[in-house]
């Protein structure tokens, strides 16, 4: 099963799961406002009652919608619900206010902000379309055709000009911050010399795969050995095995799908998880990836030089159901390979020693 966006693990879904849960306190900060109003300002209320009925009628779909585990699900659709939800509510309550809009259009900020912080400028367009359209329907209700007089229209652009410079702030604010957000995610997750993931990464996502693991389903793990890599730091210098490194982590991106997890396993390792992969499938891509690393020529000091891998591969459910126990399968896979190629025995983090070699 192949991480999305949307993923249980993703820190963008957990983020936006906190969010959501946090918009409560937002709902409960209108009822106290609007009620607030509804007690100080009472007088410019034209339908006390129907003022308390919206309020309390609000108040019950709020909790409902706080109920429903398929929205518990979706955050985004969730926050897009929510937010729709206090535009309308505003909507109605202006409805029942005399004497003008008064204090209570400010509200509309609330949703406002909170759409453009999270859900991004499309969805915030689109909300302030319906703030403008109920704002517009409210004043065709109470004043008819006339209300269409320019005036009328000079008037609700004043009214309204705040909310649209804020939401167009905060929503530039919002996709600087994203874009931010995410460079930093990526140094932190991703090894800087390869661009792939780095350990702590992979095995967060190793660990979320294996957690959602369903009947039937599997996956397996590649272990890839860069051959000789010490014997070229030692004769060509680490700047050579810096280069082959590059080399050998970009013919992995080059083997695998985008839903594949690959990764630095360490100094002269890399680890790839294939979800939904098979001991047939798994060696078909590990066959790729020696093809593409012998393919690429290094020029090491006007000696030019073929990178070779060892490849390891383990399923689960073959090889074992563990994800460490996974990886030291593949790591004993590594060292078979190797010696099936007659290469000499290069110690391999986590594997144990081939049969019949000193450990």
């Amino acid at each position: 099963m192949a991480m999305t966006p949307e993923d249980h693990a993703d820190p963008r879904w957990q983020a936006l799961r906190g969010v959501a849960r946090s918009v409560a306190e937002v709902h409960g900060l209108l009822l106290l406002l609007t009620l607030l109003y509804y007690v100080v300002a009472r007088d410019g209320i034209a339908n006390p009652t129907g003022w308390l009925l919206v309020l309390v009628g609000y108040g019950i779909v709020t909790l409902v919608c706080r109920g429903l585990r398929t929205l518990e699900a979706r955050p985004r659709f969730r926050l897009g619900i929510e937010a729709v939800l206090m535009v309308v509510f505003l909507t109605a309550l202006l409805a029942l206010t005399s004497g003008g809009p008064g204090p209570v259009v400010h509200l509309y900020l609330l949703p406002v902000v909170l759409t453009a912080l999270v859900l991004g400028r499309g969805p915030t367009v689109a909300l302030l379309a319906l703030v403008v359209a109920g704002r517009v329907a409210v004043g065709f209700a109470t004043e008819g055709s006339a209300w269409f007089a320019p005036a009328t229209l000079v008037a609700l652009f004043t009214e309204l000009s705040p909310t649209l410079l804020v939401a167009f702030l905060t929503s530039a604010i919002a996709t600087d911050l994203g874009t931010v957000t995410v460079k930093l995610r990526n140094l932190e997750e991703r090894d800087a010399l390869t661009g792939l993931l780095n350990l702590n990464a992979f095995s967060t996502l190793l660990a979320a795969a294996h957690r959602r693991l369903g009947p039937g389903d599997s996956y397996a793990v590649l272990l890839i050995d860069v051959d000789d890599l010490k014997d070229i730091n030692h004769r060509f210098g680490h700047e050579a095995g810096d280069r082959a490194l590059r080399a050998v982590a970009d013919a992995i991106r080059r083997a695998t799908r985008a839903a594949d997890g690959c990764a630095r396993f360490a100094s002269d390792e890399f680890v790839v998880y294939l979800p939904g992969g098979t001991r047939e499938s798994a060696g078909l891509i590990a066959n790729r990836i020696r093809h593409h690393v012998y393919s690429v020529t290094q020029d090491f000091d006007y000696a030019m030089r073929r990178l070779a891998v060892s490849v390891g591969v383990a399923v689960h459910g073959e090889d074992g159901s563990d994800p460490r126990v996974l990886l030291q399968a593949a790591a004993r896979a590594v060292l078979r390979d190797r010696e099936l190629r007659g290469l000499r025995d290069q110690r391999v983090p986590g594997a144990t020693p081939a049969p019949g070699r000193p450990a």
